[in-house]
């Protein structure tokens, strides 16, 4: 393999014959070869000069490299880590690679050691290479456990405009018996327009008290002003929203007000009823949501008075997105971004089936919001600049056609 600045070129006549023999260690070493080469790229570009390049600019010198194992997909891969010889290099390519790894394997181990485990945990030890001692059960929970630490007292902003609530439940061993524990994750979306994950907290069912607890918890980080605070229809969180954030509002996911209709309203109805909800969803105004969501309680009084409640209790909620800004009211009307999270969620747990204990499903899942929050960065979730100027525009848009 050559690298020559930004290019990498490989020996054909070294790896064709290799892959046509044994794909797998054919592959394993063009990723190390890869690897290495993004490495030291890293790393060149860290001291401010390529290998062997004098260069007036650059931060510092090389000091040489040592070999250091990473286990992937393809296989244990041996790379070279240069390190510089008057500051530290942190390459973010173990750092990616590591947290979520490390936190998969803590739980495999913990699990193990802990005597639930089955064949399929045995079989994920194998596969992961996995060191079955105290030693390595220790060492990966300290340090995840410090990352825990950092991320649940680190400080937050003073305001979020919007805050999204959620629980998913995860099979959590409580030293008698496996039971249904709920994992609380709150996202905010903060003044630039950027989400992220705020907290992450396992509680034992959802109520009142323990929403209270979780909001308490983000007002001592330094959270102290929410505009929107956005959930399924819990009655807990509504009342603990309004209760921790005085003077903000409450919007009851649209999909969920949907899918609760599933369950008070006759199968040979719902096809109606629903496209009734979709009227009233579909007003742009506040204003004229109410009146069309009071002609459609109207109508089911007498006939489906069930539904009526239902729709009188929780419908004005539902539309309380409306008297936002209407370029964000697409993302704020439901709690979807929750639930692709919780869908990551489930995915990365499925292989676990049950965990030994609280501390290690949040070493699981810290680590993936962490990560999740460092794309986020990337983009804007709403977009506040400009927000007069976009309204007027869709205003006269709307006019026009």
């Amino acid at each position: 393999m050559k690298i020559e600045y930004d290019k990498i070129e490989f020996d054909m006549n070294e790896f064709a014959p290799l892959l046509l023999q044994d794909k797998q260690e054919g592959f394993r070493r063009i990723g190390e070869m890869f690897l290495n080469a993004v490495m030291e790229k890293e790393f060149s570009a860290f001291i401010g000069a390529d290998k062997g390049q004098r260069n007036e600019e650059r931060k510092d010198y090389r000091n040489g490299s040592k070999e250091r194992r990473l286990k992937t997909t393809l296989g244990e891969l041996n790379l070279l880590r240069p390190y510089a010889r008057n500051s530290k290099f942190e390459t973010k390519l173990f750092e990616n690679y590591s947290r979520i790894d490390k936190a998969l394997a803590s739980i495999v181990v913990e699990s193990y050691l802990r005597g639930v485990s089955t064949r399929k945990v045995e079989s994920i030890v194998g596969e992961l290479g996995i060191d079955l001692s105290h030693e390595t059960v220790s060492r990966l929970s300290h340090e995840l456990d410090e990352l825990v630490t950092s991320f649940k007292c680190s400080d937050l902003e003073t305001y979020y405009p919007y805050l999204y609530v959620d629980a998913t439940y995860l099979k959590v061993f409580d030293g008698i018996r496996f039971v249904s524990r709920a994992v609380m994750i709150a996202i905010g979306a903060n003044s630039s327009g950027i989400r992220e994950i705020l907290d992450i907290a396992m509680m034992e069912s959802e109520s009142h008290p323990t929403y209270m607890d979780f909001f308490d918890g983000l007002k001592e980080r330094g959270l102290e002003k929410v505009d929107l605070v956005i959930s399924d229809g819990h009655r807990g969180i509504k009342k603990a929203a309004k209760e921790s954030f005085v003077g903000s509002s409450w919007q009851f996911c649209t999909v969920h007000v949907k899918r609760n209709l599933m369950k008070i309203v006759p199968k040979k109805d719902l096809e109606e009823v629903l496209e009734y909800i979709n009227d009233v969803l579909a007003c742009k105004s506040f204003e004229e949501a109410t009146s069309v969501a009071n002609g459609m309680i109207a109508t089911y009084e007498d006939t489906k008075p069930k539904l009526a409640k239902f729709l009188m209790d929780n419908l004005y909620d539902a539309c309380m997105f409306m008297t936002f800004p209407k370029t964000h009211r697409r993302k704020i009307h439901s709690t979807n971004i929750l639930e692709r999270f919780n869908r990551e969620i489930k995915r990365r747990t499925k292989v676990i089936g049950a965990f030994p204990n609280d501390g290690s499903v949040l070493r699981l899942l810290v680590p993936l919001a962490i990560e999740t929050n460092a794309k986020w960065l990337t983009r804007k979730y709403v977009d506040w600049d400009n927000l007069v100027q976009l309204q007027r525009a869709e205003d006269e848009i709307t006019e026009i056609f």
